[in-house]
């Protein structure tokens, strides 16, 4: 028996509500897919599962299989498999290609190896071990989605993840190694789709391994805008704490704020000039909750359309009370939105008192009860700084917080470049520097409308938001960005070279 005569029976491809908003906007896009998916499947039946005008329009033989769950979907597709033909009882070689989302930058050559991959030695699912999303399709047999659990509470390729001793498994790896950028190719989002169209703007024959020389070239197509936003409404504290760079900083600044309409201003801008998703943080080097009208800022930045998450950075040392009843007059969907993050980094009063200058231990417990019961469920996290103080604790710490169910974020120690002392319990830094996930996604803006080089830097202005446009600013970052994209850290006019921020991932 010549296990290379066994070709895929068909092509599916499942799609989210995502996916389907990205098509809408980037039909040249989904041309450029089907191009791609005619070329190295000439002749497959394609399904997916959705109807839509426009994959009519591209691919004249495409049926809908309806379903928004990926399992159920799978499962209706084995329906159109045909029987086996390798006359064993103990082999089903049949498989199909599976296509989570759009693909128009679709490797035809990396696909077609992965495929002789996968019929070569008769795999139950075939996939890349580094290939960013929306280079090369799965490979998935019937055995394979017959043996799945009825329900699935991941995705399938999560699934097979953590149970890939159980399958036989062919895994492709194909250099360059992109994955420290972390890129996805498949419409799944705007930025994704974004990336795509510049790429091919550039050149609209690329290949996987042309995607990093056009990004060094260009890389304000890696930078389109800030996904991560972090604003300080109000400096100034009630807390002294041991970790804050507050400490090593002039505080005449303190009490002084953004006022609400120049918020609302800004959110409108965000919402204008951002083409993609972003989250905003409320933090910075002060407590937002001090701010005089914060319930009215949240209620402004919940309702700006490209928001997906907004998270309130505090101590909690101020009265909830008002928040509360703020909380509970939300919408389900603008609760899904707010999520709050409480510093909180020991659960001893006495080293309480030491590391924030007062104990308010008692009185932080017993509001975050209280905030647990109106946010959202997974909503609420508490964070320790991971520092020498409190190293012999953190065991206690997760445990007591999980028989509450409430989220533990282990933060690393942020010296601030070197502004801070050390109090790192060990320097997990990598040996390699790349280039600033800070410089390459953030944007910092403070109390005074001023916006940082970047969040270790708080005091370089690139500019401030009452004269210069949102967009303006971000532009001007580009140069530091690039900089760091090439490895010249010491050009990028930040503090890179002191900093151990640089490959931690905000949003």
């Amino acid at each position: 028996m010549n296990l290379l005569e066994f070709h895929p029976s068909l092509v599916s491809i499942f799609l989210t509500q995502e996916n389907v908003e990205q098509i809408e906007n980037y039909s040249n896009l989904v041309f450029k897919f089907s191009e791609k998916l005619k070329e190295v499947f000439p002749n497959l039946k394609i399904f997916v599962n959705q109807d839509i005008e426009i994959l009519k329009k591209y691919f004249l033989d495409i049926q809908a299989i309806h379903s928004t769950d990926e399992l159920d979907f799978l499962q209706k597709v084995t329906e159109k498999l045909p029987p086996s033909i390798s006359g064993d009882s103990d082999i089903d070689e049949v498989f199909f290609v599976y296509i989570p989302g759009i693909f128009p930058l679709l490797d035809t050559n990396l696909t077609q190896e992965l495929l002789s991959r996968h019929k070569k030695y008769l795999s139950q699912y075939s996939y890349s071990e580094n290939l960013p999303a929306g280079i090369v399709p799965f490979f998935i047999s019937r055995e394979f989605v017959l043996s799945l659990p009825k329900k699935l509470e991941t995705a399938t390729h999560e699934y097979l993840l953590k149970n890939i001793n159980n399958y036989d498994v062919e895994i492709f790896y194909s250099p360059p190694d992109l994955r420290q950028y972390r890129l996805n190719f498949s419409l799944k989002d705007s930025r994704s789709s974004v990336l795509v169209d510049s790429l091919l703007k550039e050149n609209s024959k690329t290949t996987y391994k042309e995607i990093l020389p056009l990004l060094m070239k260009f890389p304000k197509i890696f930078r389109s805008s800030p996904s991560y936003i972090e604003i300080e409404l109000f400096r100034g504290c009630d807390l002294k704490c041991t970790f804050c760079p507050r400490q090593y900083i002039s505080n005449d600044s303190d009490g002084q704020y953004l006022n609400t309409e120049f918020l609302q201003s800004l959110f409108k801008d965000m919402n204008e000039y951002f083409h993609s998703p972003f989250s905003v943080c409320f933090g910075g080097m002060g407590e937002p909750l001090l701010h005089p009208e914060f319930n009215d800022i949240v209620k402004a930045a919940l309702f700006t359309d490209s928001l997906k998450e907004l998270i309130v950075e505090t101590s909690l040392s101020t009265d909830i009370d008002n928040l509360i009843q703020f909380i509970e007059g939300l919408s389900l969907g603008e609760k899904k939105k707010l999520t709050f993050i409480v510093n909180l980094s020991t659960l001893d009063e006495k080293q309480y008192h030491s590391i924030y200058g007062k104990n308010i231990l008692p009185d932080l417990l017993k509001k975050i009860n209280q905030l647990e019961k109106f946010l959202q469920k997974g909503n609420l996290h508490v964070q320790i700084i991971k520092m020498k103080e409190v190293e012999n604790q953190i065991e206690n710490y997760f445990n007591f917080f999980e028989e509450k169910q409430i989220n533990v974020i282990l933060q690393k120690y942020n010296r601030y470049a070197e502004l801070m002392p050390e109090k790192r319990v060990s320097d997990l830094t990598p040996i390699k520097r790349e280039f600033c996930w800070h410089l390459t996604r953030d944007m910092y803006i403070c109390h005074d409308g001023s916006v940082a080089i970047c969040r270790q830097d708080f005091q370089n202005s690139i500019g401030n938001l009452n004269t210069n446009s949102i967009i303006e600013i971000w532009n001007r970052g580009l140069d530091s960005f690039s900089n760091s994209l090439h490895g010249n850290h010491s050009l990028t006019k930040a503090p890179c070279l002191q900093c151990d921020e640089w490959y931690t991932f905000n949003a």
